[in-house]
């Protein structure tokens, strides 16, 4: 029985693919990568972010640095971003019923703390954690899964990335993955989730035969 849900943040919770192009495309034209067209979004949601930075001809050392600054420029668009449709309220049921939500993301404390005063949601988690690394996050589950004193059985991701299905099958976390973020479909399959999901109306569905 599922007593906590871990939320991804970026394309799960928060509809920001499109910043994210922006700030990427503008950080391209800084260091000469390859900007990434309106054509290039369907093709690149179906590979790995390893693939992706392949082919857009970007450095592997350099992501740590090219990350630090993204992070920066995102605080600074910050207010332009919007909840996912539905998801604000889904939030709002799963604690009616006595469940508790938490995020943990890649992006920056700060960045979600920001945008979820925002959007006055400050209340609607648990707790925001920040996976420092961009493939850490199975690191970062192991120490809430400590700190909580629970187990994977007890607990469920919700996320929209290949690489957060990776991360709990690691650790053997039950995963929801959601087919509006930023992974196609056939990427998220790949990974073999526990569940997938289309609407915000499904996940909530999902998320209650599990409680």
């Amino acid at each position: 029985m599922v007593k906590h849900i871990l939320f991804d943040f970026d394309g799960t919770l928060v509809d920001s693919r499109a910043l994210l192009v922006k700030l990427y495309n503008e950080i391209a034209g800084q260091h000469q990568f390859r900007k990434i067209r309106e054509q290039d979004l369907a093709l690149l949601r179906t590979l790995s972010i390893a693939e992706r930075v392949d082919r857009l001809g970007v450095p592997a050392l350099q992501i740590p640095r090219l990350i630090v600054a993204g992070r920066q420029m995102y605080q600074e668009n910050i207010r332009t971003l919007h909840v996912v449709p539905g998801m604000k309220e889904i939030i709002a049921r799963l604690s009616s019923h006595g469940l508790k939500s938490s995020i943990l993301s890649s992006n920056s404390e700060a960045n979600i703390r920001t945008f979820l005063k925002n959007n006055k949601m400050e209340g609607s988690f648990k707790e925001v954690i920040s996976a420092k690394l961009l493939f850490g996050k199975h690191h970062a589950i192991r120490k809430v899964m400590k700190q909580w004193g629970t187990t994977p059985g007890r607990m469920i991701y919700v996320g929209d990335e290949l690489r957060d299905i990776e991360a709990c099958k690691k650790l053997g976390v039950p995963i929801v993955a959601v087919t509006w973020g930023y992974d196609a479909p056939r990427l998220l399959l790949r990974g073999q989730p526990d569940y997938l999901v289309n609407t915000p109306g499904e996940l909530l569905r999902t998320l209650l035969t599990l409680a």
